[in-house]
């Protein structure tokens, strides 16, 4: 039963796995190793390349796959119940039902950057809210702690360790928990209760649980009290050592979260893409016009109340001005003299506005009909517009553009250049990064009814002699 879970210390879980798991993941391993000093780093210019390889391959393999499912991108993991269920992930791209799953552990990165662990825990119960999007990345345990009678995985231990070599670009272990769009997800890791809304990382080390903050906020409740933190932000609570289970001590103050922690995890892999931000948060002092770029005579986007809180994500190069995230996601340039912020931590530097985050490899730009009879491909982005061609079903497409003013996108079948309707296709790809083409002629003016518009035409009872 699953209650009796409650008291195992995440160490068990090796105790009931292959004789080759526990030669390197012994419970006195992952004690030394995260007392050891901070890892070194492998030069980009050796392990680079790999990586890199590595994150496309784990995205074509896991990126959009169903809710309900393990999905593993990486190096196998383990997974207990040990034997069919844990075979079965052995393949990158398999698909583990979450229900069939008690605990698992990632492996390390490579520090040659080969790859590692990379797991994604997509948890959606039945006749239940809770619905989350979770991700492994590097050397990663989890537990599932639920007692019987409750959705699988809404209560469970993370278990972080960094090896002390790793590759440059490679991320710290660390454990992505993400809510879905316009929601709040409400799970309990390592004995804290957390209310999600957007983006949230989780790291231990050295018997502390670090919670910090990408996307909007997360709000933990442990022993009465509750805390929230924002994007930029973290907080601490301490453990007994080799206890995840129950905190020692309340959230420590909110604070800035450490730059070096986050800045390599693949986020163009998280089932909602982030730009990390800047450490720490502002808010504006009054209203502040957001603009489209870093100067006066750029568009206003929109004008923030005073007392809004934003998200960091860079500054010019003198400083006077800030590239913002709004709480809705929307992002945008202020007036740095406007707001009350800690600028000296803010690291990254641009006058350009960074594109929009897109889907690695194909997944960025491919699309696949999936209306039955096939979608009509037109001149411009309205049903009015020439026909060119039917695509028929299952036909795939390279997605180009999309319209500013219709929910269709311009694409390429065979350097045949056309729109289609978006719902008439299936894609990973993300629609808003798309750019917008302009050019496209406007949609035509709907007929209007006669007589809807000032008696244009005559009254037939008295024409031709109407005075």
């Amino acid at each position: 039963m699953k209650i009796d879970r409650y008291t195992k210390p995440m160490s068990l879980l090796l105790l009931t796995l292959p004789l080759v798991a526990l030669l390197l993941f012994t419970s006195e391993d992952i004690w030394q190793a995260q007392e050891a000093p901070a890892p070194t780093a492998v030069s980009a210019v050796d392990c680079g390349v790999p990586l890199s390889q590595f994150w496309l391959s784990a995205s074509d393999a896991c990126v959009g796959k169903p809710f309900g499912f393990v999905c593993n991108g990486g190096f196998t993991p383990l997974a207990e119940p040990a034997g069919a269920v844990s075979n079965s992930l052995a393949s990158v791209g398999a698909l583990v039902d979450i229900t069939q799953i008690d605990a698992m552990r990632t492996p390390p990165f490579q520090p040659t950057g080969v790859g590692g662990g990379l797991v994604w825990l997509r948890v959606a119960a039945e006749d239940s809210p809770l619905r989350f999007s979770g991700l492994m990345v590097g050397d990663v345990g989890i537990r599932d702690l639920t007692p019987d009678g409750f959705p699988n995985w809404q209560n469970f231990v993370v278990e972080t360790i960094d090896r002390p070599e790793r590759c440059e670009t490679a991320p710290y272990s660390a454990f992505v928990v993400q809510s879905l769009p316009g929601s709040t997800s409400r799970v309990v890791i390592n004995g804290v209760s957390l209310d999600v809304n957007g983006t949230s990382v989780v790291q231990t080390e050295n018997a502390q649980t670090h919670f910090m903050a990408l996307s909007g906020d997360l709000t933990l409740l442990t022993g009465g009290l509750r805390a929230t933190i924002f994007a930029g932000q973290e907080t601490t609570l301490v453990y007994a050592p080799g206890n995840y289970t129950a905190p020692q001590t309340a959230p420590a103050p909110a604070a800035a979260f450490r730059p070096e922690r986050v800045q390599h995890l693949p986020t163009l892999l998280f089932d909602i893409p982030v730009v990390i931000p800047e450490a720490g948060v502002a808010a504006t002092q009054g209203p502040v016009n957001l603009r489209t770029a870093p100067n006066t005579d750029a568009a206003i986007l929109i004008q923030v109340p005073g007392g809004e809180r934003l998200t960091l994500l860079a500054r010019s190069p003198d400083g006077s001005w800030v590239h913002v995230r709004l709480a809705d996601g929307q992002s945008g340039w202020m007036f740095a003299e406007l707001l009350n912020a800690d600028l000296e931590g803010v690291r990254s530097v641009y006058l350009e506005t960074p594109a929009p985050l897109q889907r690695m490899g194909d997944l960025g730009q491919s699309a696949q009909v999936i209306a039955p009879n096939g979608v009509t491909l037109r001149a411009a982005p309205d049903i009015s517009f020439a026909t060119i061609s039917v695509l028929p079903f299952g036909l795939k497409t390279t997605l180009l553009n999309r319209s500013p003013y219709s929910p269709w996108v311009k694409v390429d079948v065979d350097g045949t250049i056309g729109w289609v309707p978006l719902i008439a296709l299936e894609t990973r790809a993300i629609i808003e990064a798309l750019l917008i083409d302009y050019d496209v002629p406007p949609p035509p003016e709907p007929t209007r009814i006669p007589g809807s518009f000032g008696n244009a035409f005559p009254n037939p009872n008295c024409f031709p002699n109407c005075g």
